[in-house]
Order: C-alpha cells, then structure tokens, then sequence
C-alpha cells in the first residue's frame, strides 16, 4: 500500500434483521420517531445509496462462512456512498464470532483505489486467520481474494437520541453485478434487482424491506420493547449470499460464477 494509512475505525456491535413489508416500515418509523433522528448524512429524500464491493476467494470461501453461518468468520469489501465514488472509500473488515458483529474500516482517498494493489494480491497461504487486528489489505492478499460482486441498495436510516450507539435502518432496492475481478468501481455492467419476494424468499407478493437493528451488546430497553410491539421474527439474509444465490440460479453453479472472475 503506497499511501499513509489513514486510522482504523473498529466497531463493535448486535445486529438483527428483519424482513418487513412497507406499510409495516411506516409504522416503525412513526413509533421510533420520539427516541430517534434521520442520520446527518442522508440526502433530501431522507435515504442515501450504499455501493459495496464485496471480495472472495476462488472457491468462495467467505461465501460459504457466510451461508452455513461459521461461528468465527469475516468478510473484506470496499464502501462508498452514492451513484459514483466521491472523494474517498471506506475499506472494511466485517468480522462476526456468533451473534456480534466487529467492524473495522479504514479511509481511502479514491484517487489512490487503483495504485492500492499494484503489486498484485499474494497468493492463499494458508496461515493464521484474520483477526480484528489486521486491515482489509491483509485480509485480501492472505487468502488471495479479489471482487466478485458488486451490491448496491437505498438506505433509509436513524439514530438513537438516548444511546452512544444505536442504529435502525431500511434497505430498499437491492440490486447487483458480477465484478468478474475487476477493480473498476464503476463498470458498465446493468445492475439486476434480487429483493422481489421470489429471491428474497418472503412469504408475501411484494418486495420486502429490510430492517436492521444495530446497537451496542447491551440492547436498549426501547429496542426490545420495538422487537415485541411488532412482533418482528429475526432472520438471517446476507446481502452478499443472496446477490450470488440470485446469480446461481441463472447460471447453475458456483463453478461459473468463479470462472468469470
């Protein structure tokens, strides 16, 4: 990595998601409305775009950590908000150990994004696991992971009035792309939606919302009371998994999704 490092951010927290449907996001946006506040960085409609780049190996491990949820596991992808980069990304380290969630991000000037694996990724070599303690370009080049996809979703969120750290948000709009190896963070491929019912396995006709619940491991008693007032089942989706579930069902196997890295 050719530039200074900028500090590393570390995050710890619980997360929860749900799958809700619109009218029930109204609701929940009403009945938080007294504790909570929209983020200062939302646009003029109270939402901004997520764009993450999501790395693997190429027999997709972090995939498959991911999808038969491995008690210690992580995953590396490179962040940024917006239609296009803008002025900096966040390179990120998303570890999980059961049900708490570590993050450690650090920030990129864009401008260096294509000089910052010059030198080429290591190959796997097979050694100690990543902790908290190493970067996202330590992560990449020990286990020779590169991009596979790219996700992109609109995010409505809120924060807590009452705690250090509390986060609710909506997601809307899931869409993807097949990064096949490239690092261009604006390739020309047509992103395809994956949040209808059908890929999102929800019960009802209509494309769902999903809700996150982030806040510290000491759960608010607002929040529970929240979880309980709407009857909110928890369930696991992985953005990531379930963009490459979408993908492998049109091409049949994970074989030809690796191919086209």
């Amino acid at each position: 990595m050719k530039q200074e490092k900028q500090e590393k951010i570390v995050i710890s927290r619980y997360e929860s998601k749900y799958l809700i449907p619109e009218s029930l996001a109204a609701e929940i946006r009403e009945y938080i409305r007294p504790v909570c506040s929209p983020d200062s960085n939302i646009g003029p409609d109270g939402r901004y775009t997520v764009n993450n780049l999501y790395f693997d190996t190429p027999e997709m491990r972090f995939y498959y950590d991911t999808k038969y949820k491995r008690f210690n596991r992580f995953k590396p992808r490179v962040r940024y908000y917006g239609e296009k980069p803008d002025g900096f990304l966040w390179l990120e380290l998303k570890h999980k150990v059961q049900t708490v969630t570590w993050k450690t991000r650090q920030r990129l000037p864009v401008e260096e994004w294509e000089t910052l694996f010059d030198g080429g990724n290591a190959e796997h070599e097979g050694c100690r696991r990543i902790t908290i303690q190493d970067s996202f370009e330590e992560a990449v080049n020990r286990y020779g992971a590169s991009p596979i996809v790219h996700v992109r979703y609109i995010r409505e969120p809120y924060v807590s009035d009452l705690e250090n750290y509390c986060r609710i948000t909506f997601d809307r709009r899931l869409s993807f792309r097949l990064a096949r190896g490239s690092y261009n963070l604006m390739a020309g491929d047509e992103f395809l939606f994956y949040d209808d019912a059908v890929s999102a396995d929800y019960p009802e006709d209509e494309s769902p919302i999903i809700l996150e619940i982030k806040t510290e491991t000491n759960i608010p008693v607002w929040v529970i009371r929240l979880i309980q007032r709407f009857d909110l089942q928890r369930r696991g989706f992985s953005k990531y998994c379930n963009a490459l579930d979408r993908c492998m069902a049109e091409t049949g196997t994970p074989g030809r999704i690796c191919a086209m890295m």
